[in-house]
């Protein structure tokens, strides 16, 4: 026997040893010396590591009752991920990064170059797809989204009120009416501690507005928001207003991805980075309902700014009629601050008393929002939601809700 034949039956007498000590390891306690031998011949036959597996193997592991074997439900992916990511409290991007028509003209060129031929009939295809965006970009502006910088929500766009939406419902009416509204009353370091996060107040205020009164509003049936919200209502003292004399911020954690419904000529971006997405949104007006007809779209009176810091998202409406649009609300929104609860300690000044109630409950005249939301469990089924009335539900259109995407 030469050394080589001899250094091979050695190699193959050690392998032989190692796979049955590894495999004494594996099987079950209760394993005789003949399942013993046996195990050793398919483990000698079949490599499952190598995907080398015996007749029926995954017809036997599916066969089994043991859980660990059973095929997942459809969906599963989806809905890990987004429990994973919620877990971790990170943020999900809920459309892709937006490219520029360029990157993709040149990214197209690059793989047509590459492949070595149709190179003029492609360029020929690409210049007339530019060509037709160019004279029909107005017809893609429904139903597209625009996102804040580092954040899942912003607007939705849309030609036309949608036709079908969701109205929040009430189960408790009864047990709240009969509740005495002087109950109903709790400090601000109450709220707090109702709340998922930190209250945000601003600094800086456009004249003769002050702190008129606070509302935290509980949950409701739909998960739209993580928990309770607040709303700061700041009315304009020792002026005559022209409009309603209100600013109103309402704060809110959203629980899945909340995009507010607006017309598509009615939107601003504000301080837009390289990927598209703005650090505010800047709307025009508000859906307005005249007769019981089908909302409308009304310019130049409300005027409304998204915004979000920390995670927290910030809707802050104001009067155009009192002077207040983009530039005054941009201002605010820049000046928003953790609130210091030392601060109303140190200074024994009395705390700001807040009203708990429901939505609907306490109506204001720039309570309009419709937004469209995404389950993160199933982003496929996405509905629209009007935060502002109490009616019945209806199912939002199969082709509207895959258009919203």
């Amino acid at each position: 026997m030469s050394m080589n034949e001899f250094d091979q039956e050695l190699n193959n007498e050690s392998n032989e040893n190692l796979s049955l000590a590894a495999l004494e390891h594996e099987v079950p306690p209760d394993f005789g010396e003949d399942d013993m031998v046996f195990a050793h011949e398919l483990n000698s036959i079949f490599s499952p590591e190598q995907e080398e597996l015996p007749p029926y193997f995954v017809q036997t592991l599916l066969a089994s009752e043991d859980q660990l074997f059973r095929p997942v439900e459809p969906g599963f992916e989806h809905k890990t991920r987004a429990r994973v990511f919620r877990r971790l409290k990170l943020h999900r991007r809920l459309f892709r990064t937006p490219r520029s028509i360029f990157d993709a003209f040149i990214t197209g060129l690059g793989n047509i170059y590459a492949r070595g031929s149709l190179i003029a009939s492609a360029v020929a295809f690409m210049l007339i797809m530019l060509v037709t965006v160019a004279f029909t970009a107005p017809s893609f502006a429904s139903g597209m989204a625009i996102l804040l910088q580092g954040a899942h929500s912003g607007v939705y766009q849309v030609n036309t009120y949608p036709r079908s939406v969701h109205i929040l419902t009430h189960k408790h009416r009864a047990a709240r009416n009969n509740v005495d509204d002087g109950s109903r009353q709790i400090t601000l370091l109450e709220a707090q501690q109702q709340l998922h996060f930190n209250i945000y107040m601003p600094t800086s205020l456009p004249a003769n507005y002050a702190l008129n009164s606070i509302y935290i509003y509980q949950n409701t049936e739909e998960s739209w928001t993580n928990g309770p919200f607040i709303k700061l209502v700041y009315s304009l003292n020792g002026v005559k207003s022209k409009g309603t004399g209100q600013i109103v911020i309402r704060e809110f954690l959203p629980n899945e991805n909340v995009l507010q419904v607006v017309q598509d000529k009615a939107v601003h971006p504000i301080q837009v980075d390289k990927y598209g997405q703005p650090a505010a949104i800047y709307i025009n007006g508000q859906w307005q309902t005249v007769n019981r007809l089908q909302p409308k779209w009304v310019y130049g009176e409300r005027s409304e700014l998204i915004y979000q810091q920390n995670g927290i998202l910030f809707w802050i409406a104001g009067d155009q009629y009192d002077g207040i649009g983009q530039k005054e609300l941009w201002n605010l929104a820049q000046s928003l601050r953790t609130t210091s609860f030392n601060h109303y300690i140190l200074m024994r000044s009395e705390m700001p008393s807040v009203t708990q109630a429901y939505l609907g409950d306490v109506l204001d005249p720039l309570s309009q929002e419709l937004v469209i939301v995404y389950p993160d469990d199933n982003p496929g089924s996405a509905y629209y939601l009007s935060v502002s009335s109490d009616q019945s539900t209806t199912p939002l259109p199969p082709q509207i809700r895959a258009h919203g995407h």
